[in-house]
């Protein structure tokens, strides 16, 4: 039997590296603890002897993906293994950006640092770009709970972000469906994190460092240790960690709104300067009745911090020439408008974590239990606080001023104005596990509570005070006409006030700006109490197979868990501004019942088959009830050096709780294209509608979208599969390679109807028509007029007599689908010499092959692969000699589309041709063929398709180790070598200019870590 296991043990420890560890050291584990039912891998002061090497690989080990220990690392799906010393050794401060640069992880589908964000402090994991809501993450192979705040406003999701490096032994992470283990949310992957156990001793390790361009100054200092007894052992550990924020001012290219791509600049920026008037970059602004800015006093401009005098200028074209240019007059811009704007949230956090056990002499029975705090504050900004006038008769000088705009300073408020994200996120759990039947079956019995709380502290305006500061009391209405600035010169009641343009046109004071400031908190928790029974073992030989029995393992579990927004209160109302614009409400439970079992039948002694199965039973306000889920898979070792092996499973993903429970959360909507309203135009002969354009309209529009929750929710459905080989490759000693397919597929997806495909899809179920570029219309075919759906569309937008928007609704509906699939390969390659050391090298690619995807059943299935990052490889190479540690590595991302794709060229002039698109079923597409108006006639233009990509990135990391004794160290990480930063596009405009769907694409520069490392005892 032992040469059997020994046999399958070095094959799986030679077979392993490919996969299992892609960015591997010298310090990569591979081997498990005495207790097969955890997946926690031992971890110890230093490395074992090199002759106990393959007796380890005796033991049995539970990888993610299966509940049955084997003794072969490799199993059906491909598991890549990280340990957390290689993630600081690779420059990384947190686990979240670890992960981020994996090859099988995609683009983020929210940027923290944009203006509007619910979630600032926490990041997710996109496995596949299938979506975050689709990757699970497991701490020591339990599920974790939610992060209270809504990804985007609108789902749930994991943080990555909040566990500290310094407690973690290692990482798995599993590329595949696995819902027939670990059942909801394990539609593309799982990744487990297996925090440090049975260490002995005490250590300390202290990291500072940054951004070599400045900002992101980090430090970390990280205690750890272990003492054990005859039949105990505890394990503690206390890390603490400040991470400054990186500012729009630490980069002076994101810094300006003159960054913004020169595609992207109007003629009127390319004739007289770039000029952003429209979008934000106003510093201090009034205009008349006829939309012309009222020049400000001499010297205004300079009284205030970032701000100059600029005027501005507007164009008419005709075809592909300048028609007319009309000055606009003169207002005080902000030319670093981002300066105060976080690219990158800073935190501080201060985390702890203990763990023991505790072993019955004379049973197989043993104690556990551990708890850990994790608690941080994220430290984030995006615009300060804005005042902005509607229409109004001015007392004091006699007119009608259509719009005022005043933006505060940090000099005026006496504040940077900051959000405080203050989290706190506890997680206890105590168990009991041993074995019975002579250690034929063992079991494992465990009770686990977590709790999550935010506290978002903020800055706020009461807009009535500030009202009044500036403008006054109201002292009634009148009606005016033949202002075009104001309802297009129409008769329109305003209301009356006598401005206060002492204040308004100079620096106000702190003391005067505390007269409407206000202090808000919003405050949100979710919970999660689960239990679950574990129990494996062996049950019989089939009479054919020479030694392995068949494995058997099953899982009980039942959990309660529910989340809770609780805003401030003064958020849902008009009078009340805050930086997130948005005000999210809602909360529930869930209970689940869940029941798995698993089997690994050794069918012949070179052919493996498992399969397992799942029941989970929900109970909540949704539809979903029950959902059940199966895996299968094989596994052939026709040699010693060579596995095949393949894998097929059907997932699931419950509802979010927040798509069930979200109660009429509202946010603003400003600056919007009215596609009924372009429609109605258009036929009218009117073919530049300023409904049709956002650049258009002379002031701004809002209305106030509501997002709620729907009961009808049904669980959403997947299925997986992967086939591939893993090969140690004869004649080489240590070289080996890897390659497998992969492909998975969501159906029923929970999609929320955005406000733009809802606009869209009300005007041509009320018309019958859809607009194509700004002038022309053509058959609405998306959905039939008078379906279910096009009742609901039209139901969920309201308008006033005059046909404008009042309010819009939007909501989820179980509609989309997505598929896709990719390689994985992975070369790896160890070489032992006695007189130069040991050297390592690992080249890891993933290509993305197709990205298939839909919004609603009735829409074509389109390949949007190039919409994301296609390709990606990591390498590293490593060295250790003697008290030297030497690594080098990198990552590749291929280009992806660029901003404008599949549009038309800019002129030189700026001017901005339209693309002519024809019907396809139900789609629009794209004819390659642009065109320009000329006296009101659509013409064909020479300019062609844009079609332009974004370059490929590439960076370089280095490390280099010197152990000073037996107990002291030091370590120099440097990440991104040759300080490379991202480009910004020629067509990128914008907050934050570079493209952040390129996932490795970034602006902070080259970064430098010292790690000193000392062993206590």
């Amino acid at each position: 039997m032992k040469s059997t296991h020994l046999r399958r043990g070095v094959l799986a420890s030679s077979l392993s590296l490919a996969l299992f560890a892609p960015f591997a050291f010298a310090q990569t584990s591979t081997t498990s603890t005495s207790n097969s039912q955890t997946n926690q891998q031992s971890t110890s002061s230093s490395q074992p002897p090199a002759n106990q090497k393959s007796a380890q690989q005796l033991q049995t080990v539970t990888v993610t993906g299966s509940m049955i220990p084997r003794t072969e690392i490799e199993g059906p799906t491909p598991v890549v293994s990280i340990t957390g010393q290689q993630i600081k050794d690779e420059g990384f401060t947190t686990l979240w950006e670890f992960l981020d640069s994996l090859p099988q992880v995609g683009q983020q589908t929210s940027d923290p640092s944009s203006w509007g964000s619910s979630s600032v402090n926490a990041r997710s994991v996109n496995l596949r770009n299938v979506g975050p809501g689709f990757s699970l993450l497991l701490i020591d192979g339990h599920r974790v709970v939610d992060y209270p705040q809504p990804l985007n406003k609108q789902s749930n999701f994991q943080n990555y972000n909040n566990i500290p490096t310094g407690m973690i032994d290692h990482i798995e992470v599993l590329a595949s469906g696995a819902s027939s283990i670990y059942g909801s949310d394990a539609v593309a992957g799982v990744i487990n994190v297996i925090l440090k156990k049975n260490y002995q001793g005490d250590e300390l390790q202290v990291t500072g460092g940054g951004a070599t361009r400045g900002g992101r100054a980090y430090g970390d200092i990280n205690f750890f240790g272990g003492k054990s007894g005859d039949n105990w052992h505890i394990l503690y550990n206390a890390e603490k960690s400040n991470r400054t924020a990186l500012w729009g001012m630490d980069r002076p290219y994101q810094d300006s709104v003159s960054s913004a791509g020169y595609g992207s600049w109007s003629p009127a920026s390319r004739m007289f300067g770039y000029q952003y008037d429209a979008q934000g970059a106003i510093a201090l602004s009034a205009q008349n009745g006829s939309g012309q800015y009222i020049t400000p006093p001499a010297g205004t401009c300079g009284k205030f911090t970032n701000s100059q005098l600029s005027q501005s200028h507007s164009v008419t074209t005709n075809g592909t020439q300048i028609a007319s240019v009309t000055n606009n007059g003169y207002y005080c811009s902000q030319p670093a408008l981002f300066q105060n704007w976080v690219l990158t949230p800073g935190s501080r956090s201060n985390n702890a974590y203990l763990a023991g056990e505790y072993d019955f002499k004379g049973t197989s029975l043993q104690a556990y239990g551990s708890v850990a705090l994790y608690d941080t504050v994220g430290i984030s900004n995006t615009q300060l606080p804005e005042f902005a006038t509607g229409p109004f008769y001015d007392q004091s000088t006699g007119q009608v001023i259509s719009q005022a705009v005043r933006q505060l300073t940090a000099q005026e408020m006496g504040t940077s104005a900051n959000t405080h994200d203050r989290e706190q996120n506890w997680n206890i759990q105590t168990g009991l596990r041993g074995s019975f039947d002579d250690s034929q079956f063992n079991w494992d019995l465990n009770l686990n509570s977590q709790k999550y709380t935010v506290r978002e502290d903020y800055t706020g305006i009461d807009i009535n005070a500030m009202t009044n500061f500036f403008q006054g009391k109201q002292l009634g209405t009148t009606t005016v006409s033949g202002n075009s600035a104001i309802n297009g010169g129409g008769s329109t009641t305003i209301p009356i006030y006598a401005m206060n343009w002492q204040q308004w046109w100079n620096p106000i004071t702190p003391q005067q700006y505390s007269q409407f400031a206000v202090n808000g908190e919003n405050t949100s928790s979710s919970w999660l109490d689960q239990v679950q029974f574990r129990i494996n073992g062996d049950l019989f030989k089939l009479p054919w197979v020479s030694e392995d029995p068949i494995g058997w393992a099953a899982v009980v579990e039942a959990a309660h868990n529910g989340f809770l927004l609780s805003p401030d209160a003064r958020g849902d109302n008009d009078n009340f501004q805050n930086p997130f614009g948005a005000y999210l409400t809602g909360g529930g439970t869930r209970q689940r019942y869940s029941v798995g079992n698993e089997f690994r039948v050794p069918v012949l002694d070179s052919v493996t088959w498992t399969i397992s199965g799942r029941l989970d039973k929900y109970n909540d306000a949704s539809s979903a009830d029950i959902a059940r889920t199966w895996n299968t898979g094989l596994e052939w070792r026709p040699y010693d050096g060579l596995l095949i092996r393949g894998s097929y499973g059907t997932n699931f993903k419950a509802p979010d709780m927040q798509a069930i429970y979200l109660t009429g959360s509202t946010s603003p909507i400003g600056d919007y294209v009215d596609p009924l309203q372009c429609i109605n135009a258009i036929k009218a002969g009117q073919a530049n509608s300023t409904w049709c354009s956002q650049v258009q309209r002379p002031t701004s529009q809002y209305y106030n979208l509501t997002t709620e929750g729907s009961r009808l929710l049904l669980p959403q459905t997947g299925h997986s599969w992967t086939y591939g080989f893993v090969w140690q490759i004869p004649g080489v000693q240590g070289l080996s390679f890897s390659t497998d397919y992969w492909h998975m597929g969501v159906d029923n997806s929970i999609e929320y109807l955005d406000p733009i495909t809802v606009l869209a899809d009300e005007a041509g179920c009320l018309t019958g028509l859809q607009v194509n570029g700004s002038s022309a219309l053509s058959p609405y075919t998306a959905h039939v007029q008078g379906s279910a759906y096009c009742k609901m569309v039209t139901q969920m937008v309201q308008r006033n007599a005059a046909g404008q928007i009042v309010s819009e609704e939007s909501g989820p509906i179980n509609e989309a689908s997505l598929y896709v699939s990719g390689i994985d390969s992975t070369l790896d390659y160890k070489l032992h010499t006695d007189d130069y050391g040991d050297f390592r090298a690992s080249i890891n690619y993933t290509d993305n092959l197709s990205y298939k995807q839909r919004v609603l059943a009735s829409d074509a299935l389109q390949n949007t692969r190039y919409n994301n990052v296609a390709s990606r490889i990591t390498w590293i190479g490593d060295w250790h000699k003697g008290a030297w540690d030497v690594s080098i590595s990198g990552l590749r991302d291929g280009g992806m589309r660029a901003p404008n794709y599949g549009s038309c060229n800019t002129l030189p002039n700026g001017i901005q041709p339209s693309m002519i698109t024809v019907q396809s079923g139900t789609e629009s597409v794209s004819t390659g063929v642009c065109q320009v108006n000329v006296n009101g006639t659509p013409v064909t233009v020479a300019d062609t398709e844009y079609q332009g990509h974004t370059p490929v990135w590439i960076t370089w990391n280095t490390a280099v180790g010197y152990n000073i004794n037996d107990r002291a160290s030091l370590k120099l990480t440097v990440s991104n070598i040759f300080d490379k930063v991202a480009e910004i596009p020629y067509y990128a405009g914008g907050f934050e200019f570079v493209t952040t769907g390129q996932t490795g694409s970034e602006y902070n520069g080259r970064e430098m870590f010292l790690t000193f490392n000392y062993k206590i005892d």
